[in-house]
């Protein structure tokens, strides 16, 4: 039995900031923030990247979330079937389409930190994604509602 049943997790420009301190204390060499936006990036975006730079984007995203969820506490809480609810919110009015949001570097992550067992179809029962528009606070909502 789950001790939490509902987790709501917020990506915003205050974490993307909160990382940046992490990541150039772990990598001073690097000079280029590991992560552009609040939200996943299109899927226009990374499937027409050379195969190298789409995985180093892929890991950028993973050990992003997966220091995210430590950050939040939820390290290794294992849920078994959950159902997820993503909501972004873009800083711009330029169409997004829905479907192009899919947030699978994310959900790598979550995996990868342990939050959830995987993110294979026994164990995400659905997902449900919304996209808005907050010029002053873009963002992504996760919700996880877990099953047990």
């Amino acid at each position: 039995m789950y001790k939490i049943k509902k987790i709501i997790l917020v990506i915003d420009n205050k974490t993307l900031a909160a990382y940046e301190k992490y990541y150039f204390l772990k990598h001073p060499k690097a000079t280029k923030n590991p992560i552009k936006n609040p939200y996943h990036e299109s899927i226009n975006t990374w499937m027409i990247m050379k195969r190298p730079i789409m995985n180093h984007l892929k890991r950028q995203w993973k050990d992003f979330i997966v220091w995210f969820i430590e950050n939040q506490g939820y390290t290794n809480l294992h849920i078994e079937k959950c159902d997820m609810k993503f909501i972004t919110y873009y800083k711009t009015a330029r169409k997004h389409d829905i479907d192009n949001s899919c947030p699978k570097f994310i959900l790598d992550g979550l995996s990868e930190s342990g939050l959830i067992v995987d993110d294979d179809s026994s164990h995400i029962t659905s997902l449900t994604m919304e996209c808005y528009v907050d010029k002053s606070n873009p963002r992504t909502e996760i919700e996880i509602l877990a099953s047990k």
